[in-house]
């Protein structure tokens, strides 16, 4: 709509005031500015069914959590409120059976194809990497930068997000937020800073996936930890960028991303913790699906996996007056 017609004809029909509004100059710019203003209007579905399963466990935070088979679930958090533990647990039929734990304190970790664990140490600059036998060795250096989110694609490469040593905020001008792509050899393919308009993409690279075509899907996190996802072309170009749904979100509630997993029909599902909810989004960056979980018992959506049938897990967090009662929802993806 033209300013003309906007200032002096629009008002004059009923329920004008509750219409979105884009301007003639706008149209044809970038997918993800004028879907977010027609956002409200989507009619989007729900992402999940009712859990199957529910299974309380005696921590505060699952904060990352990895399905390795047979029910078992690598999982970990580390918070100022409650510390660092990494823990190996089975879902049984009506509780969680904690198998092991590991002293390991991480900002993230990926299991490699035989149940290896890749973490770099918190605050650090080396990946390594823990078999089954128990032995540690280095797998590579990012000095000086340190090692935030941690992936490991279907072709083995190993991604990650990095940035420079110091406090994490406030991002600068002279602040260096990157990704690196490793390949089996562990030699850096690829480096990822800027995007096309050589603008810097990154504040805090909390998680990151990959699709079936190994293109790259980072949360980005800001300093109030609100944040985004930023989806990578496998080259490094940027293919969207999507900041959360005004069926969900606004000023007051912002989009909170905290854990992410794409399936195996390439729909990327991100939980936004604060809001309890989930957003499910195609590979062009077109929300499918959206849905606030609290009225199916689920509440701060941490972290996301999926089983070896395709169910998803979703491993969730408790605020700190609750206690050591954080749960394991398991259900089924109804997109």
């Amino acid at each position: 709509m033209c300013e003309n017609c906007k200032e002096r004809i629009h008002p004059r029909f009923k329920l004008s005031e509750t219409h979105d509004i884009v301007s003639i100059k706008d149209n044809g710019k970038e997918e993800v500015a004028i879907s977010a203003q027609f956002g409200s209007l989507q009619i989007l579905q729900p992402v999940i069914s009712s859990p199957i399963s529910t299974y309380t466990s005696d921590v505060p935070d699952f904060s990352k959590i990895q399905y390795s088979g047979n029910d078992t679930i690598y999982c970990s958090y580390n918070t100022e409120e409650n510390g660092y533990k990494f823990f190996i647990i089975r879902l049984l039929k009506e509780s969680i059976k904690l198998l092991q734990t590991l002293d390991i304190k991480c900002t993230d970790f990926a299991l490699g194809k035989k149940d290896e664990i890749y973490y770099g140490n918190f605050h650090g600059s080396e990946l390594k990497v823990l078999s089954n036998d128990g032995g540690t060795k280095k797998v590579l250096s990012t000095s000086p930068m340190i090692i935030l989110g941690l992936h490991i694609n279907k072709d083995n490469e190993i991604i990650l997000g990095l940035r420079e040593q110091g406090c994490p905020f406030p991002v600068t001008d002279v602040s260096t937020r990157q990704i690196a792509v490793f390949g089996e050899s562990k030699k850096r393919k690829l480096l990822i800073e800027y995007d096309q308009k050589s603008k810097k993409l990154f504040s805090y690279i909390w998680r990151i996936s990959t699709d079936l075509y190994n293109n790259i899907y980072a949360i980005d996190l800001f300093e109030n930890l609100n944040g985004r996802l930023v989806a990578l072309e496998r080259s490094g170009g940027v293919k969207f960028i999507y900041e959360g749904h005004s069926g969900v979100n606004s000023s007051p509630t912002p989009f909170n991303p905290s854990g992410i997993v794409v399936t195996k029909t390439n729909i990327i599902i991100v939980s936004d913790k604060d809001n309890h909810s989930l957003h499910a989004l195609n590979t062009k960056g077109d929300i499918i699906g959206l849905q606030t979980l609290t009225d199916l018992g689920v509440t701060y959506p941490a972290s996301l996996c999926l089983d070896s049938e395709g169910f998803l897990l979703i491993g969730c967090y408790t605020i700190v007056n609750e206690g050591n009662i954080a749960k394991i929802h398991v259900a089924k993806i109804t997109l």
